[in-house]
Parts: structure tokens; C-alpha cells; sequence
């Protein structure tokens, strides 16, 4: 080539190289525009706000997002036709079945909330659920009352999450036929995690998604945290700022109860058969979805007195829990955390040894199963 070709050739590769990194500095410094997307699953509303430069990433992110809360509706729906009644109908009669990975990861999970809460945390209980029913997306819940000897008979067959046994290959089998799986207890922290995996998967890291009474937020808010309201049954408790990773799980017998007491909300204690009756919301706040929504449906069930023991036991650092007494009761990390005008003197600390609301570790959350073709 001769000298001027090759300097022509050199002048041309550097503008083409300097255009392309133009290009790319361009698309990188697009701000950030918000975006949201809205869906119904298992019954209750989910909401996910996006802070995007590319309203196609999130269009088709969206997208995929409507397709996992299509087949996790249909796959892991307690009561209508799904997976998880054909399990439940197969352990009845005796029989195994073999469900999806997801449903068999989730029951997996739900073994393990049972062993991390002495079992407040049964998933096992489904019939009993059903019998106060609560097994309805229609709330508050008209139908009559089990009776007491209903109730009675219910305890009786005991069911729990260590009768259930997964095979390798997701094959579910039950050594106590009267086991019926309800998962709804980990959904909603179960399905956040899969759509945080899923923006990812469309380069979208800035997110906040809201699943009933489930939140979770995705790196930042245009640099800052996401302020996120804290609910109890008189509106509004206080604030919490969430920074990227962390979810607030929370549960309440303020909004789904029976309509014969506001205080016989859906969460059960299959301790005694009967819907709990100390507790009208609680809050945990971690960086590990499935744990957050757990450790808060065992703490309804704990109640004010079982508090300390469940926090001790869960290693619960953040947390609070409002009672039918009227008092807060709240760790100091969660104190540390939230913004609230709640009365002083109505506010009982319960002592944790730490303040720190992370839980997974450097490790992180284990993963969570992406059903195939989404």
C-alpha cells in the first residue's frame, strides 16, 4: 500500500474508532426515564417502575415479565387448577407427583421456613387455610366459620413440612396424606426475585417492584435510595429508604379477614387452628427476598409475646411488628430505619444484638428458577 493509501486507511480507522466510542458514551450518559408496568397475579396487584435509557429493554423486559407472572399464576396457584393442586390431589390419594423445578424450589424453601421458625412457618397446613377461606381472592371472606370440632379434627392429622419429600428429580411425595401445599406465604418475595433476575437479563438495574405486600427495590433512584411507605391498618405507619438489594416484606389481618371480626385475618396458626388474633401487621426488612416474606407471616403468628424468640431464632435484625394492644414493637435496626411520628411511648424495643438488616452475605440470595422459555 502505498503512504498516502495507508494514511487515508490509519485517518479512517481512528475516526470510525472515535465515532464509536461517541456512540457508546452517548448511549451510556441517556438518562435515566422512568417507566411501569402493572399486572394481576395470584389474585393481588403487582407494580414494577423502571429507570431505563431504552423504552425497547423495557418493553420487552415487561414483556417477559407478563409471560413468568402468567405461568407462576397458573403453576403455583393453591386453590384454582395449577400444579400445586394436582400435587395436592395426588398426595391425598397417597401418590407422588412431579411437579416444575420452580414449584419443587419453592417447596424446598418452605421446608426450610418451617425449620427456621420452629414451624410457625407450615406450609403443609393448605386444608386448614381452606377450611377458614381464606383459599379466595375475594375479600372480607363471607362464607361460615369451621366449626370447633372441624377445627379439632384438622389438628388431628398434624400435617407438616418435614412429612414432604422432594426427590432429585422434583418428584413430591408425602408420608402424611393429609399434607396440602399452600406456597402463598413466599410468592410474593419467591416472584420478586425472578423479576429482578429478569431485568437484569435486559441490562434494566434500576427498579422498584411492588407484589401485594411485597417490596423490592433494584439499585438506585437517579442515584438516591427508594422511599417506600410502610402500611397498617390506619393508613400509613412511616418510611423506609431502601437501597438497591433490599426488600420489605409485609403482612397484616387488616385487609384480608373474615368479615365476622377485622381480627381474624388470613394468617392461620396451625398451632391451634385458628386465624392469629395478637398481631395486625408485621415488617422484615433484608436483603434476601424469600427469607423477608417468611420470617413476616411467622411473626404474625408469634405475636408481641413470641417476638424476641423469633428474632433470636431468626436471626431477625430488622423488624416490627404492630399489635391489637396498640403498642409497635421493633427491633433497633428497623428503629434505626424508620421514619415514623408513631407515639414514643407506645414504642417497645426488642434488643438484637446487631443493627445490620443484610443477611445473605457476600454469597448473596441463592438463586432463584427462571421457568424455561421465559
Amino acid at each position: 500500500m502505498k503512504p498516502r493509501s495507508l494514511k487515508t486507511a490509519i485517518r479512517a480507522g481512528i475516526m470510525l474508532t472515535t465515532f464509536a466510542l461517541l456512540t457508546g458514551l452517548f448511549l451510556w450518559l441517556r438518562p435515566l426515564q422512568p417507566m411501569q408496568g402493572e399486572f394481576l397475579v395470584f389474585g393481588t396487584r403487582a407494580r414494577i417502575e423502571l429507570l431505563t435509557p431504552s423504552r425497547d429493554d423495557a418493553d420487552a423486559a415487561l414483556q417477559d415479565i407478563g409471560h413468568l407472572f402468567i405461568h407462576d399464576h397458573h403453576t403455583w396457584h393453591p386453590w384454582e387448577p395449577s400444579e400445586l393442586t394436582r400435587l395436592n390431589d395426588a398426595l391425598a390419594r397417597g401418590q407422588s407427583y412431579r411437579v416444575p423445578p420452580d414449584v419443587a424450589d419453592l417447596i424446598r424453601r418452605a421446608q426450610l421456613g418451617y425449620a427456621q421458625t420452629d414451624g410457625l412457618f407450615n406450609a403443609a397446613a393448605g386444608r386448614l387455610i381452606g377450611a377458614w377461606g381464606f383459599h379466595t381472592s375475594h375479600y372480607p371472606v363471607q362464607t361460615a366459620a369451621p366449626s370447633d370440632g372441624e377445627v379439632t379434627n384438622l389438628l388431628a392429622e398434624r400435617p407438616d413440612m418435614d412429612e414432604v419429600h422432594i426427590a432429585a428429580d422434583g418428584t413430591i411425595s408425602a408420608s402424611n396424606p393429609f399434607v396440602s401445599i399452600d406456597i402463598n406465604g413466599l410468592s410474593e418475595g419467591y416472584a420478586s426475585s425472578q423479576v429482578r433476575e429478569l431485568l437484569a437479563r435486559h441490562g434494566i438495574h434500576h427498579a422498584l417492584i411492588y407484589l401485594g405486600g411485597f417490596v423490592m427495590a433494584v439499585g438506585r433512584n437517579h442515584g438516591q435510595t427508594w422511599r417506600i411507605g410502610v402500611s397498617a391498618p390506619t393508613g400509613v405507619l412511616g418510611n423506609i429508604d431502601l437501597d438497591g438489594g433490599e426488600s420489605l416484606a409485609s403482612s397484616g389481618d387488616y385487609q384480608r379477614h373474615r368479615a365476622s371480626s377485622p381480627d381474624l385475618g388470613h394468617i392461620v396458626d396451625t398451632r391451634t387452628g385458628w386465624p392469629q388474633r395478637a398481631s395486625a401487621a408485621t415488617s422484615v426488612l433484608s436483603d434476601d427476598a424469600v427469607y423477608a416474606d417468611i420470617a413476616a407471616t411467622a411473626l404474625m403468628v408469634a405475636g408481641p409475646a413470641g417476638f424476641q424468640h423469633m428474632a433470636d431464632h431468626m436471626q431477625m435484625n430488622c423488624a416490627l411488628l404492630l399489635g391489637h394492644d396498640g403498642k409497635l414493637y421493633i427491633t433497633p435496626g428497623m428503629r434505626a430505619r424508620l421514619h415514623t411520628s408513631f407515639p414514643p411511648a407506645m414504642l417497645q424495643i426488642i434488643p438484637r444484638p446487631s443493627t445490620d438488616c443484610r443477611r445473605s452475605g457476600a454469597s448473596g440470595a441463592p438463586p432463584v428458577v427462571i421457568p424455561a422459555g421465559i
